[in-house]
Parts: structure tokens; sequence; C-alpha cells
């Protein structure tokens, strides 16, 4: 038999995090006695061999494609940057394990959900849109609407690269079997995203390790707070990526998430036009000709609750962003001088 690698590839916020999480908090103990490689010594390693691959890059890409080539069974590789490649980048992934059955999995999360989630992610990312902007640009650029003689609005272009599944399947179909894993609804057991996976991957779902951490999301007060950081930053030519480490991995991901519940959520109703996408990309993924797991009812948009952005009280803002100023500064205060 073949050795067999399931390569995950997004799309975003669609539970990569929590997948990528859980896979490494088992990695080397209850994935391992099941002869199941996650390669890389963490989830860094993968998102390192991805850019590679990305890229010029050979290195990285090459040492973490070895250790699967040199693994008798399955392996599994998650990284959401794979998603939406161009077609030469996606067969140079597949060229790379040419003794492979390789099968690609799409998780896939109701498009609403998506939308929310996404304004957000790319404003910690370094983004300036506003809310209302972002999702102008969505709309105007959604696929099979869009009018390719104008000028692409750069927010609609950005989430539409990330979220087109349609296009992400077809491109990966070409090269291998594509699996589509819907994201359970809300209220669903946080759990059944995992035991899909697992279905796919060929192992039972029971007795994994929690995972360590997830993709933490902001309030709708911090993420303003970040948009207008960015704004300032820019202007003063620190231009995202740079200064990373503080800007996402501490103010967002730690100082700012940490407070999300005493913040209103950002909401979003669901719009007609999403309604109407939601339901086409669901007939072209059944024309691709893709595996189910999970259902496509799972994809159909639901009202995001929470509020709008711009209806924020400017007093919640700037409670927000002292609390961030003074996380940021704790733990500045707290790291210890070189000696």
């Amino acid at each position: 038999m073949s050795p067999r690698l399931v390569l995950h590839v997004g799309a975003m916020k669609s539970g990569t995090s929590f997948i990528q999480s859980r896979l490494f908090a088992n990695k080397a103990m209850l994935l391992a006695e099941r002869e199941i490689l996650v390669p890389g010594m963490n989830w860094l390693s993968q998102v390192m061999a991805a850019r590679d691959v990305l890229g010029s890059g050979e290195e990285q890409w090459a040492k973490m494609a070895g250790k699967v080539q040199a693994h008798p069974g399955t392996s599994v590789i998650s990284m959401e940057y794979l998603g939406p490649v161009r077609p030469v980048v996606a067969r140079r992934v597949v060229s790379s394990f040419p003794e492979h059955e390789v099968e690609v999995v799409v998780t896939a999360r109701d498009l609403n959900r998506s939308i929310a989630a996404m304004w957000q992610e790319t404003v910690q990312n370094g983004r300036t849109w506003t809310f209302a902007d972002y999702l102008e640009g969505i709309e105007a650029w959604r696929p099979g609407h869009r009018d390719d003689s104008a000028t692409a609005p750069e927010s609609g272009r950005t989430f539409w690269r990330q979220q087109n599944l349609a296009r992400i399947a077809r491109t990966w179909g070409e090269l291998a079997p594509v699996s589509i894993v819907t994201v359970p609804p809300p209220g669903a057991p946080r759990e059944l995203l995992w035991e899909r996976f697992c279905s796919v991957l060929g192992t039972p779902p029971g007795g994994f390790a929690p995972a360590r951490m997830d993709n933490e999301s902001v309030g709708a007060a911090s993420t303003l707070v970040i948009r207008r950081l960015n704004e300032l930053l820019n202007d003063e030519g620190l231009v995202f990526p740079e200064g990373t480490d503080v800007r996402k991995g501490l103010l967002a991901k730690q100082v700012l998430a940490a407070r999300k519940s005493s913040e209103p959520a950002i909401g979003l109703p669901v719009a007609g036009w999403v309604r109407d996408h939601a339901a086409q990309m669901v007939a072209a993924l059944t024309e691709a000709g893709v595996s189910l797991v999970g259902s496509w009812d799972d994809l159909t948009p639901v009202d995001v609750p929470g509020v709008d952005p711009a209806s924020v009280d400017d007093g919640l803002v700037l409670d927000a962003a002292l609390a961030g100023l003074a996380g940021v500064l704790a733990a500045q205060i707290r790291t210890p001088e070189p000696s």
C-alpha cells in the first residue's frame, strides 16, 4: 500500500488553528502511536515550509517533504496558506510526494460567519479598511458578479482569494481527490469538527489531548483600536508586518483577546447576496465532484450576533485602547533586563 498524505489547505477562519493545535498537541504521543506523522517541530515549522514553497526557497519545504517521504504510513500537513495558491504552485506541492496518495482537505465555514471573522483577522494583519468598506469590496468583487473591466477593490480581491472555495477545490481537484469538511453551525458540539477531520485522517477521534491554543479573535471595540493603530503606524512608516510580534502576537492575540467577553462582538445580518452566493458555491462544489464530510446545510449563512462596528460607543473604544496600552507596557516592564 502506498504511503498517504492528507493535505489540509484551509480555508482561512474555518477551524484551521483548532485543527493545527490539536495535531501538534498530540504529535508526539497518540498520533505517533497510530503511525500518523505531523512533520515539523511545531506549527511555525509548517508555516515556514509553506512560505518556502510559495516563494523561491527550497530548504524548509524540502526538509519537511523529506520527513513525509521517509514515513511509511499516513502524514498530515495543515496550512491554510496553501489553499488559494496558483495551479503551478499546487503542482509543485503535490509533485513533492510522487510516491504518496495525496488527499486534499478543505474545511469550509458558512460565508456570513467567514466575512465577519475575516475582517477582524485582516485588521490584525495590518489592514485599515472599515467594516463598511470591507463589505462593499467583498460584494462588488464576488465571483460571477464582478465587473472585470473595473479596478478590483483590494478588500474584495483579498477576501475572495482566500474564500473562493469553488476555485480552491478546482485547483487542487486537478491533482488529487478533494474532501470538503464543513464547520458545524453555532451551537454544535465543538468536538464535531475534530471528529469530521479524523474521519478523513482515518483514525478514531477519541483519546486526544485538547488543543493548546486557538487563533483568538477580538471584540468589536478592540478591532477598531487595532485598525486605528495600523493607520498611525503606517504614518510612521511602520507598515505591517513590522512589529508583528508586538502588534499581533502580544497586543491582539493576548492582551485584547483576553477582554473579548467584555466587549460587544462584531455582528452581521445575512444579506441577500450572501445567501445567493452561498447557494451558488455549494452547487459549484457539488459539480466539482468533491467528497463531503458533514452537511451542505452547514454552509447555509446564518446571522452573526453582535453589533455594527460603526455603532460602538467611543468610550468602549477608549477603554480597549487603554487596556491594550496597559497590557503591552506590563509585558515590557516584566521582561527581564538583559544581563
